[in-house]
């Protein structure tokens, strides 16, 4: 079940790939890009994680302040089970998911658009590295619970796991995922968030960026002490040609 991060952070999704959602309007994936975006990938005739993943992730959002879904950032929750249909995933999202009216203009929940046996759900779980099986012994799916954040562009820039999430995780991987146009822009404040926090992939949460802190500190340290030195420096020079007029002044009052 384990992603294998580094081999699939940068994938890209193929702009190609054709869904469905709730309304039964077919869309390419293309059309979900242009701004950051969270791929959720669950099966709709789950009773266990998938609902919960769903309805997590839209607790959370109502409290994101940084970014507005639909506005700055879209959700995409598509199902990998080939039996689901339209259908199905009408009645999850309205029944199951927890996602509030208000944040359907941003969230879409989708299948592919392609039948049963050609490969689709698949080919597109494995290009974010998401594998998943059925278990004779449970009657379900195991699958990793995870958030795949993506950039504009469609890459993948970052993987969230479990049901517990907070506010501050979401926006710094949002942040991360939006970090080329971040970057190009005069949004000071997320550039300062982007750099000062790193992904602890051990502990799966985001840290405060101990290295660069530690090295801008040092800079700093270094300079203060260049700057010390330039203006005790200077100070002794001034006393010195001081002391030298004294003394002239001195000797020509002698004379």
């Amino acid at each position: 079940m384990q992603i294998d991060e580094p081999r699939f952070l940068g994938n890209r999704l193929q702009r190609e790939t054709w869904l469905t959602d709730t309304e039964g309007r077919h869309f390419r994936v293309a059309e979900m890009m242009g701004k950051p975006l969270i791929l959720l990938l669950s099966y709709y005739g789950c009773d266990g994680t998938c609902p919960t993943m769903n309805a997590e992730l839209a607790k959370v959002l109502e409290k994101v302040e940084r970014f507005k879904l639909g506005k700055d950032f879209r959700v995409l929750t598509v199902s990998f089970d080939k039996r689901d249909t339209v259908a199905t995933a009408q009645d999850f999202m309205a029944k199951s998911a927890g996602v509030p009216e208000a944040m359907r203009n941003g969230w879409r929940h989708a299948v592919l658009k392609d039948g049963p046996g050609e490969g689709g759900v698949e080919r597109f779980a494995g290009e974010v590295g998401f594998r998943f099986f059925w278990s004779d012994a449970a009657k379900a799916f195991l699958h990793p619970n995870v958030l795949v954040f993506l950039t504009p562009e469609g890459r993948v820039a970052r993987y969230i796991y479990g049901t517990r999430m907070d506010a501050k995780t979401i926006e710094l991987a949002i942040t991360d995922a939006d970090w080329e146009r971040i970057s190009n822009s005069t949004a000071v404040f997320d550039i300062f968030t982007g750099a000062c926090f790193s992904y602890n992939y051990a502990e799966g949460r985001y840290q405060w960026n101990y290295s660069l802190l530690a090295g801008v500190g040092s800079l700093l340290l270094g300079l203060v002490s260049m700057g010390s030195g330039a203006l005790i420096y200077r100070r002794r020079m001034s006393r010195r040609q001081g002391n030298g007029i004294e003394g002239k002044k001195g000797e020509a009052r002698n004379a």
